[in-house]
């Protein structure tokens, strides 16, 4: 392509990428950037299940989701020459689809491109977060918490925020802390919180699919077999007012 470069960063002379062919994840929770379009099941940090394929885990109580970086991998990665390398990576705790892409450079053939892939990060029942990046402190604000149900049967959850020095909060008017949620349906709790700490704060919500033989719905409510209780912790930045001027 006849590219030239200017830079001060260090740089490895480019070998070749040559062209691979997707293979199984080696173990639970490390993922291959060149194998995302695969559909599996994997159990990583934070224990979601990607798909249906290879042994099927022990169920799992609780998931916990509080890593949600904005940008995910960039990274240079040395490959030797057989044109294969792995990199072990945590998938984010963001519920949604990541678009993965690559690039080589060669002396003899110039630069390549990979075709793009994908993966996708899903809970069939979980927890998001709705708040602003930042407040200033004793400013009140609404934080909102939506549960989306995306099995096929009506499940009873409880949703609880728990309690902390660093911030004041008032559940919201007519708000039940329990409610019923059928297949693809959903539900928002919210409560008035008041920060009364500078610095990062963290909100720690958790949602809890109950056991009742109340009906939800026109069903009996169901327990799901894989993460019956989701928590999320996110955190919001307190700041100090600025003084007004005249």
């Amino acid at each position: 392509m006849g590219l030239k470069v200017f830079t001060n960063s260090k740089i490895h002379k480019p070998r070749v990428c040559s062209y691979y062919h997707p293979q199984p994840f080696a173990s639970a929770g490390v993922a291959r950037l060149y194998d995302y379009s695969e559909t599996m099941s994997m159990r990583g940090s934070s224990n979601y299940v990607l798909g249906a394929s290879g042994p099927v885990p022990e169920p799992v109580t609780e998931t916990v989701r509080k890593y949600f970086p904005e940008t995910w991998i960039w990274d240079l990665v040395v490959v030797d020459s057989s044109g294969v390398a792995e990199v072990g990576v945590r998938v984010p705790d963001t519920i949604t689809e990541w678009k993965a892409g690559a690039f080589c450079l060669s002396d003899d053939t110039g630069i390549g491109l990979s075709l793009p892939t994908t993966l996708q990060a899903f809970q069939p029942f979980f927890v998001e977060l709705t708040m602003p990046y930042s407040v200033i402190r004793g400013e009140a604000f609404t934080l909102k918490a939506t549960v989306l149900n995306y099995l096929p049967n009506c499940i009873w959850v409880r949703v609880h925020l728990e309690a902390s020095p660093a911030f004041l909060a008032v559940p919201g008017e007519k708000e039940q802390d329990s409610p019923c949620i059928c297949g693809n349906g959903r539900q928002t709790v919210s409560w008035a919180v008041t920060p009364k700490k500078l610095g990062t704060v963290n909100f720690t919500v958790n949602a809890e699919a109950l056991e009742s033989q109340e009906l939800c719905g026109t069903e009996v409510a169901v327990v799901p077999q894989y993460g019956k209780k989701d928590t999320i912790i996110k955190p919001l930045l307190v700041e100090v007012s600025k003084p007004a001027h005249l």
